[in-house]
Parts: C-alpha cells; sequence; structure tokens
C-alpha cells in the first residue's frame, strides 16, 4: 500500500496497514456527501474550501482523486493484488494491468474504513449514475431523483413568472426540448412531488414490517456461504494432498 500517497491509513508496527482516524474521518465524509447526492466535483470542490489536503498533501482536489477513493476496495478492508506490474525492471515503469498477468482478490486483509455494504451501495449508485449518462448535482433533495419517463434524462427545477406574484418552482425534463422529438412528460411542482412522496410513503408503511423481514430474510439467503466455505474447505484439503504427494516425489527422486 503506497502510504505517503494514500489516505486513511499509516503502516504499523507489525507492518500491517491500520487506520489514521483523523484521515479516515475525510473518507467516511466523502461516501456520505456521495450518498446524499453530491457529485465527485462538488465533493472535491467542498474539500478544497474547506482546506482539507489530498492524500497528496496538495490543497485543491481533484473529481479524479474523490472517484478513486469512492472505488478503491481497500476502504472496505479487501484487496486487489497487481493492478499494476513492472513492465521493464531496469528503468522500473509500470503498467495497469489489463490481463497481462493474473489478479488476485484478498478478503478481510486489513480493518476496514467504510462498512462493506456502504461500499456495495456506493458502487450501485455509482453504476446508476454513469446509467443515467450525465453529472448529477444536489441542489435540493429532489435532485437526480426524478427521471424523465421518455428519454431517461433528469427533471430539473424552473421558476416560472419570477418577477410577479404568480412565482413558482416546476420541475422538468432537462432534456425536453433538446431532441427531435419532445418528450411527453408534463411538469411538475414541489408541492405535487412531496404530495406524491407523502402518499407512496404511506402506501408502504402498513407493509412496514413485512417489508422489513423480507429483506432480512433476503440478507440472510445473500449472505450465507456455507456452502460455498465447505466447497473452499475442501479444495484446500485437495490441494494439501496435492502439494505433500509432489514434495515427497521429489524428495524420493532426488534421494535417488
Amino acid at each position: 500500500m503506497p502510504y505517503k500517497r494514500f489516505l486513511g491509513y499509516e503502516k504499523g508496527e507489525d507492518g500491517e496497514p491500520q487506520i489514521v482516524e483523523s484521515e479516515a474521518q475525510i473518507i467516511r465524509l466523502i461516501y456520505r456527501l456521495f450518498m446524499e447526492g453530491k457529485t465527485s466535483s462538488a465533493i472535491a470542490k467542498y474539500l478544497t474550501d474547506q482546506s482539507i489536503l489530498t492524500p497528496g498533501g496538495k490543497d485543491r482536489w481533484l473529481p479524479a482523486t474523490v472517484n478513486s477513493i469512492l472505488k478503491n476496495e481497500k476502504y472496505k478492508g479487501d484487496a486487489l493484488l497487481q493492478k499494476k506490474f513492472t513492465v521493464d525492471f531496469l528503468t522500473k515503469k509500470m503498467k495497469v494491468n489489463e490481463g497481462e498477468i493474473p489478479q488476485y482478490y484478498v478478503e478481510n486483509s486489513h480493518p476496514a474504513i467504510i462498512d462493506p455494504e456502504e461500499f456495495d451501495a456506493v458502487q450501485v449508485e455509482i453504476a446508476r449514475r454513469k446509467q443515467l449518462g450525465r453529472p448529477s448535482a444536489c441542489q435540493s433533495p429532489i435532485s437526480t431523483k426524478l427521471v424523465c419517463a421518455d428519454c431517461g434524462g433528469y427533471f430539473g427545477s424552473k421558476v416560472w413568472s419570477s418577477n410577479t406574484k404568480y412565482r413558482k418552482t416546476i420541475w422538468q425534463c432537462n432534456d425536453k426540448y433538446k431532441g427531435a422529438t419532445k418528450c411527453t412528460t408534463p411538469h411538475v411542482t414541489e408541492d405535487e412531488i412531496q404530495e406524491k412522496f407523502v402518499t407512496a410513503f404511506n402506501s408502504i408503511l402498513h407493509y412496514r414490517q413485512e417489508l422489513i423481514d423480507n429483506c432480512r430474510l433476503a440478507q440472510k439467503n445473500l449472505c450465507d456461504l456455507s456452502d460455498i466455505d465447505k466447497e473452499l474447505d475442501e479444495l484446500h484439503q485437495e490441494m494439501e494432498i496435492v502439494v505433500i504427494s509432489i514434495v515427497a516425489k521429489f524428495f524420493i527422486e532426488f534421494s535417488f
């Protein structure tokens, strides 16, 4: 682990990574801001404005740095080995591993800063935003939550009659007039959105306990790795037998 340019960890006395709590708080802040709807650019700006130093000790954060933190599996306690490899041992030139050599994924290799479930939720949110095809921002709790059924674009806020007593804020598809065919989805007011939210929330509130029970059942089934663990134990036993056989054969041949 490149500790000098890696936020959140330092090398412990035993040579293993240990958490630097002051830096870990920054990592947790980045994950929380992202799940609250902030973009990588907005998070980078916020960290810069707060005079928080980057992993490299610089004053200015870049969106790419935030993205790398959000996607780095090391923050959930795992490690993907051999992401890069040396192509020239004389010049020490490194290259991103694109399948030239094997990679190995190690779970629970060191203490986690981010809960694995939160990390996985962030990866799902990253994929969701990418699928929508445009950056998302969080100027309002409604931002990035309304998606056009026609084109898949985000709904954005617009102010009508801003200089009159009839001023009001509406939400409509940001791409409504950009395509060859205008989107047929109507605009909605914030009051209508809030009313629909309350209606939807109340509709599931009656089944709250059933939903919780179903989620717990799904979690139990998805997280039950007993069969996989059993298979791994059997494979390890077979590997030990193979290794012992090879070693025994080597010593027999060597003795002659």
